[in-house]
């Protein structure tokens, strides 16, 4: 195991693979049957009738479509309409729910589960990109409005859309009761029909399934909030992942899918190779599209450097900032040389930014990112800050406050207050505070005017225990001024107290 570098917390994290989540009950239909018999005790049956009763349940679940995507999906990578070095990814699809990819089966048997054995998915992530079309003109690459109606051949559904000759879930079914309880022929759903030859030379097969799905145990600690994951006042989350079997191409639009491959192991390959279609190049699969999103995987050169220097007209990367024309840092332009401390602080990577101070006075500051063009060693605060005003820096050349750190402090405690353990926490932390302070200006108050109203107790173990506290008034800093000062205030809150429980109790 790598030696944890204790400077970098980022790398303080464990996550934990786990093969999958079987649920309790797959997706389906259900028949409970029992009987009773009554025997004597030699073992004979008493009862000619024998008593039968049976049960019929259902276990549903997501099928054809997401019924509550927000819920059950947490994301999907690369991120839709994302643009970066993705031709070394495999697409896939993070669901908050762990026993999703298990739920249903892309075998016509129940599969072995068994002694820990794999079981494979009937989810997966089909990836197309123009190559794909050029291939098979036919091929429509965005996902398809239909109906659940439409993945039955017409002569179950006269009103299915789906060709004569092409093939789907429904292949061998007799009528329309294959519909799981709840689902109906209308429901809205998205479709891909894909050439039997392009599906077989892409799809996984189910040996390949066992393995493209997965469950991890991961830290949230450096994680946003996330609705019913990390605002339970757990320090752990379990994910379950389902990718492809595909790489994007480099310089291509990529269209991700996530499909259905329910009861579907005839149509899927029988080898790595693919195993060649036995059903005819002219005919298509439907398959039902839970998710679908698109994103562009660039080229090798387009890295985040290339980038970063294109935006200032630099076409290479230099070896170091000698070589570089002026203005290679992400700056502002200044041209004009006649202010040489505004020239400086804009090569600096300082920009200028209109501020309000807290009564209303509107001026200017300076405002950086956390990217310096040169090197920094000295910290210009001193820490801990306890207000973000605390952390402006005052630039006696410009006449300028620098707001770099305040902004910075801010979005921390925003970030860290976006936590509702952390901010839950903090509150009670402070009301406690208050309280404790407020418990010990009156103990003080009353212990000063009215000292002689306490009995004297000779006890040593509580006056050797009294003795190691700090007094109320070294404790909160309060001088007997200020004691006196606050002496009716808080002397009237007491009794008033006092006097309101005895109100209330009659």
């Amino acid at each position: 195991m790598a030696e944890i570098n204790p400077q970098n917390l980022l790398l303080d994290e464990m996550v934990t693979f786990i093969q999958n989540d079987l649920p309790g009950f797959d997706a389906g239909q259900y028949e409970l049957s029992f009987d009773q018999v009554v025997n004597d005790s030699s073992g004979g049956q008493l009862n000619t009738n024998v008593m039968e009763q049976s049960y019929t349940f259902a276990v549903t679940g997501d099928r054809f479509y997401l019924k509550n995507p927000n819920d059950t999906l947490y994301s999907v990578f690369p991120a839709a309409g994302a643009s970066g070095e993705y031709s070394t990814v495999l697409p896939h699809v993070v669901f908050n729910k762990t026993i999703l990819p298990w739920l249903r089966y892309p075998t016509t048997d129940l599969p072995d589960s068994s002694n820990n054995q794999d079981v494979p998915t009937w989810l997966t992530v089909i990836l197309l990109d123009e190559d794909d079309v050029l291939d098979f003109p036919g091929l429509l690459l965005p996902a398809q409005s239909a109906t659940v109606g439409d993945l039955f051949p017409h002569t179950i559904n006269s009103n299915s859309s789906l060709a004569a000759g092409d093939y789907s879930y429904f292949d061998q079914a007799n009528s329309m009761d294959e519909l799981d309880p709840g689902e109906t022929a209308t429901d809205s759903i998205k479709i891909l029909d894909l050439p039997l030859d392009l599906f077989y030379k892409i799809a996984p097969t189910v040996e390949d399934l066992k393995k493209m799905a997965h469950v991890r145990e991961v830290s949230l600690a450096n994680k946003p909030t996330m609705k019913g994951i990390s605002d339970v006042g757990k320090n752990t989350g379990q994910f379950s992942i389902v990718f492809g079997n595909r790489l994007p191409i480099a310089g291509k639009k990529s269209y991700a899918y996530l499909v259905s491959l329910e009861q579907l192991e005839l149509f899927l390959p029988s080898d790595e190779e693919g195993g060649g279609n036995p059903y005819g190049a002219d005919k298509n699969i439907r398959l039902a599209v839970l998710k679908n999103w698109t994103f562009f995987a660039t080229a090798e050169t387009a890295t985040f450097v290339d980038r970063v220097q294109a935006l200032n007209g630099v076409e290479n990367v230099v070896d170091s900032i000698a070589d570089a024309p002026a203005y290679a840092n992400l700056c502002i332009p200044y041209d004009n040389v006649q202010n040489q401390q505004l020239s400086n602080a804009l090569s600096m990577g300082y920009a200028p930014m209109n501020y309000q101070f807290r009564n209303s006075d509107k001026s200017v500051a300076w405002y950086r990112g956390p990217f310096l063009p040169y090197s920094e060693t000295n910290s210009r605060v001193e820490l801990p800050v306890s207000s973000p005003d605390r952390a402006n820096i005052f630039d006696p050349t410009t006449g300028l406050f620098d707001i770099s750190y305040s902004a910075a402090w801010t979005l921390g405690r925003l970030m860290a207050l976006q936590s509702s353990t952390f901010s839950t926490r903090l509150y009670n932390w402070k009301k406690k505070l208050s309280q404790q302070v407020m418990n010990n200006i009156e103990n003080a108050i009353l212990e000063k005017q009215y000292r002689f109203l306490i009995t004297p107790k000779d006890h040593s173990a509580e006056a050797k225990k009294q003795s190691k506290k700090t007094t109320a008034e070294e404790a909160i800093s309060v001088s007997d001024k200020k004691a006196t000062q606050l002496q009716d205030k808080w002397m009237t809150r007491t009794i008033l107290g006092l006097k309101t429980k005895k109100i209330n109790k009659r």
